[in-house]
């Protein structure tokens, strides 16, 4: 009865609330509504049953639904495009095992109703069949086995769901059962293996459903029956695993469609049969668990067919390092000021646009800048900040406006800085700390408000640092990490480990969890799992290649996988498939053109595609496209006018691409963000057809911040439905005001995406404390209602009457359900008494 859920960003398994009623040779189907449906099967008592329960990934519950017309297992279910669930096929067995009768009846699911109805009845009563949508709507039901009579099956059938009735089509060449069929993009049906009327078979065979014939192809290398065939978003189709002469399969095989050939695609780590394989967001494959030589599996592995490329694109009007780089809410993106020829600092601005691939020179910036921060606001202007300027380090500010296409000067910052650092609050308002000011280490940070144009001081940080890397977590607080610090007579504590935490609503600095490692000119990036991954930099033992991972849960760092290549002054840049792409920097060398990939899941890093030029202090921009843009930078002391382009390498058409027509925005936080377009079931159930099957034609949609990247993945809201052309979310939480990438994915692939602006800066009402209750740990939580989107911090004391200064600062109060937040006191253990304060701004 158990069930687990993976999560992708974490690669960890989960247990979830058990099915109400044991069951095996089920068939499990994600509906419009976004539960997953699990139909039939076989029970402890080698009984078939009838039952269905439905599983909410939203509440983690199991529901019954209406009962199956006729118990069965080992059946095939298709979602229709009407919405519908088509139950085919199976075995009815009669309580022993090895005993039963292969079904003939069809039935249909009404997801309004929720109750079944048979439909046409099968030519052929049939089990271990395949049943493949076309896109013609039919679904194709391919050979299977008699249970009474144990052969294998030759004969083809079509359901048309217009008339609910089923009509022969051509046989297949070899009769078949436990093979896979898996729609082609180019519309044809790819038949594998199976096990035919005496032995295993290693032919395959193509069904064109413009004619109703089928046609031989290219054999497999090694027999094989009960394995997966999985679409990937290239086109092609892995074949993995199976049941072959000698047992259990590690074996795995690559068909093109274009060669119509079949290659090794290298071997599994376990050999598995009736294992499951999933295709994830991310474009890898998920094979899960299955029975190996020695017994029933727990193991999962990750096939990614993913090879990164990088291609020049459109030079730059202005060579520059040290520069920014913006993406804008049309999706074009801004390079300001930076070092160009000659040390000389750039006054000019240039837009980049990802469709035609050229720059265009624009207005020039007030005063050139370089080593200065950039920050897209809410209101979508981008706020220019500090830097090197032509009389030294400036406290000057601009602002760069879209619409108008030009600069104008806004709030002078407190003091001139350049190596600081800028975040993006959930308040809307922009914090700017540490740096070096010409002729001191900072320590000060001020608030930049977008209301108001003006800069006022925030808390200061407790060490100064410039050459820190600074990110906002999704709770809402800042990290600030590493950094170079003069002061003192030893040069290597030069190098800072230390790391701290700003908190909006006290406007205080915390510090928290020392890296494992001192470094300077680091990457810190914001991982899908919540945690932040530290990449390189520099010490005195020179340029790194180690790595490490902040936990906001625990404030303690963690090593983890290092990179190939020692570096710093690099780009790191979150991808759409939750990989963190870190490019160039300076190395051990010089300047380097290697590329690597870190995946969270794994905590390891692999080498991609190099960049076509060496190059440091360049910047990285993700485009909507899901490709990202490298800029300019330098090489060993020659500034580059030279860009180019990263693409994760699906190998994808841009044609089977789904399409964002439409969307919200603004959106304000707490609603649903509803989406229109095309092609949002994709080309192609991408699976294998059979009773294990793992479809994956709906869309899973991605909103990504643009100034933070917290990624968030959006349910389908409840109560209604997604087509091929629409989608609505539940209500969205959890994400800081500013623009965001929306991005529709099926079958592995990526639509285009879209920005959209999440509009609201919430003002919370009066906060009333309920719900207190103590954990297990001697913990106190407590919960409250407020706005959505509203950012609170807590604060305790066992002495109501000291200041609020002397008050401890809890780790944050999270948001789940849209207006439903919660704070932990781990503190309270042993305390005879203790007072809280809630806090926003």
């Amino acid at each position: 009865t158990s069930a687990e859920l993976y999560d992708p960003a974490t690669g960890t398994w989960t247990t979830t609330n058990a099915l109400s009623a044991a069951r095996r040779y089920h068939t499990a189907i994600l509906l419009p509504n976004g539960k997953a449906m699990i139909a039939g099967g076989e029970d402890a008592n080698f009984n078939n049953t009838a039952s269905v329960e439905m599983y909410d990934p939203v509440t983690g519950q199991w529901s019954a639904t209406g009962s199956l017309t006729d118990a069965r297992y080992v059946h095939t279910a298709t979602l229709l495009p009407n919405g519908k669930v088509l139950i085919a096929g199976g075995v009815a067995s009669v309580g022993s095992l090895g005993s039963g009768t292969s079904l003939s009846s069809t039935e249909l699911y009404d997801l309004a109703s929720g109750r079944w109805t048979p439909t046409g009845a099968l030519g052929q009563g049939r089990h271990g069949h395949t049943a493949t949508l076309l896109p013609n709507g039919k679904v194709l039901v391919a050979a299977g086995q008699d249970f009474a009579t144990s052969t294998a099956l030759q004969s083809a059938e079509l359901y048309d769901p217009v008339t609910g009735t089923w009509a022969m089509t051509g046989s297949l060449s070899n009769a078949r059962h436990s093979h896979t069929a898996t729609l082609l993009p180019n519309g044809k049906v790819i038949v594998v293996g199976g096990h035919g009327a005496s032995s295993r078979l290693t032919s395959t065979e193509l069904y064109d459903p413009a004619t109703g014939l089928w046609a031989t192809n290219g054999p497999l290398t090694t027999a094989r029956e009960s394995h997966t065939a999985t679409l990937l978003p290239d086109g092609k189709v892995l074949v993995a695993g199976g049941f072959g002469n000698s047992g259990s399969l590690a074996s795995a095989e690559l068909y093109d469609p274009v060669t119509r050939l079949w290659t090794s695609a290298g071997s599994l780590t376990t050999a598995r049969k009736a294992h499951t394989a999933t295709l994830l967001a991310s474009g890898k494959l998920l094979v899960a668990a299955g029975e190996g030589n020695n017994g029933l599996l727990t193991s999962v592995e990750l096939y990614d067919s993913a090879v990164g490329t990088n291609t020049t694109t459109g030079l730059l009007i202005t060579a520059r390092y040290a520069h920014t780089t913006t993406l804008l809410p049309d999706g074009k993106v801004l390079a300001a000021g930076g070092v160009g020829s000659g040390g000389q600092l750039v006054g000019t601005e240039e837009l980049f646009d990802f469709v035609t691939e050229t720059w265009t020179a624009i207005n020039p910036l007030m005063i050139p800048r370089g080593n200065h921060t950039a920050t897209l606001l809410a209101s979508g202007r981008v706020l220019l900040a500090g830097g090197a300027g032509s009389g030294g380090v400036t406290n000057s500010a601009e602002l760069y406006d879209p619409a108008s296409g030009k600069n104008t000067a806004t709030g002078a910052l407190t003091v001139g800085r350049q190596d600081h650092t800028a975040v993006l609050l959930p308040n809307g308002k922009v914090l700017l700390a540490g740096g070096w000011s010409g002729s001191t280490v900072l320590t000060n940070a001020e608030l930049y408000d977008p209301a108001t144009g003006t800069n006022t001081p925030t808390g200061g940080l407790a060490i100064p640092r410039y050459g820190h890397r600074a990110t906002l977590l999704s709770g809402g607080q800042v990290l600030a990490a590493g950094g170079y610090n003069d002061s003192g007579n030893n040069p290597t504590n030069y190098f800072l480990s230390s790391a701290e935490l700003y908190d909006p609503a006290t406007g205080a600095w915390t510090a928290t969890g020392v890296m494992n490692t001192r470094r300077e000119y680091h990457t810190l990036t914001l991982l899908p799992n919540g945690k932040v991954l530290a990449a390189g930099g520099v010490n005195t033992n020179g340029s790194l290649p180690s790595a490490e991972l902040y936990d906001p849960v625990t404030a303690t760092w963690k090593t983890t996988g290092g990179l190939n290549t020692a570096r710093y002054l690099h780009t790191a840049t979150l991808l759409p498939n939750g990989k963190v792409l870190v490019t160039g920097g300076f190395g051990s060398r010089g300047a380097t053109n290697s590329a690597e990939l870190y995946d969270p899941a794994t905590g390891a890093w692999t080498v991609t595609g190099t960049l076509t030029t060496a190059r440091y202090e360049h910047t990285a921009t993700l485009l909507p496209n899901g490709k990202v843009l490298l800029t300019a930078g330098q090489n060993n002391g020659v500034s580059l006018p030279g860009a180019e382009l990263y693409d994760v390498g699906l190998g994808f058409s841009s044609s089977w691409q789904p399409q964002i027509a439409t969307l919200t925005s603004p959106l304000s936080l707490g609603s649903s963000l509803v989406i229109s377009g095309s092609r949002f079931r994709g080309i192609s159930e991408g699976s294998g057809g059979h009773g294990q099957d793992s479809p994956g034609d709906y869309p899973l949609v991605q909103v990504r911040s643009v100034e933070s990247g917290q990624t968030l993945w959006l349910p389908c809201a409840s109560g209604t439905t997604w087509s091929a052309s629409s989608f609505a979310s539940a209500p969205v939480s959890g994400l800081a005001p500013g623009y965001a990438l929306a991005t529709v994915f099926v079958n592995g692939i990526p639509s285009t995406a879209s920005l959209l602006n999440i509009s609201s800066v919430q003002v919370p009402t009066a906060i009333t404390l309920t719900g207190a209750r103590s954990l297990t740990n001697g913990s106190f939580q407590f919960v409250f209602t407020n706005r959505p989107g509203a950012v609170f911090s807590a604060l305790s004391t066992t002495n109501v009457l000291l200041p609020s200064i002397k008050w401890t600062v809890l780790s944050g109060v999270t948001e789940g359900p849209p207006g439903q937040f919660q704070f932990t006191d781990p503190q309270a253990p042993g305390m005879p008494q203790r007072f809280y304060v809630i806090r926003s701004p």
